[in-house]
């Protein structure tokens, strides 16, 4: 093997983790709107039971949640620990139509969304991934912790959004 050979690696698993993950859940969330489109489309708007939300609502709601944690990651790469502010998603569910705009647009929003911060994370310095910024509910939260969020309510929605499918509330 020549000398001038170099293979870099991350002394960080958590950031590895937090790459390897981030995108996860995203070709289960598009297989979900196929079965929900598929035939009159009828599925994605129903509802398993009237307090529940629709996989068309649901996408929606990820869409507009991709928007602000797209928003918080550069808030946090650019500003000294910002505070961000909570959100009330029912507010935007009544507010934004979520249950009369394409649901095809927010799948694509999501899929762009996700890609483009990917591609942002896999950029990032060691350093900047200890930047920090003041979540509402979680406090103090790094890059990496800001990736785990976004994960988890990912996974949460395509679970949610599975069962809507299904009828299950």
């Amino acid at each position: 093997m020549s000398d001038d050979f170099q293979v870099t690696v991350f002394a960080d698993d958590r950031r590895i983790e937090a790459l390897a993950s981030y995108t996860d859940h995203l070709e289960e969330l598009a297989s979900i709107f196929a079965d929900a489109h598929a035939g009159d489309g009828e599925l994605l708007d129903r509802r398993p039971d009237p307090d529940s939300w629709s996989v068309g609502e649901i996408l929606h709601h990820l869409a507009d949640a991709e928007l602000r944690q797209s928003l918080r990651l550069r808030e946090m790469l650019a500003s000294e620990s910002p505070s961000w502010a909570a959100w009330d998603q029912e507010a935007y569910a009544d507010s934004l139509g979520y249950n009369v705009r394409p649901a095809a647009d927010a799948l694509t929003l999501i899929l762009s969304l996700r890609h483009v911060n990917a591609r942002l994370l896999a950029l990032l310095a060691p350093e900047q991934w200890a930047r920090t910024a003041i979540h509402p509910v979680f406090g103090e939260v790094d890059v990496a912790r800001w990736v785990e969020i976004s994960v988890d309510h990912l996974k949460t929605h395509v679970l949610q959004a599975r069962r809507a499918v299904l009828g299950m509330n």
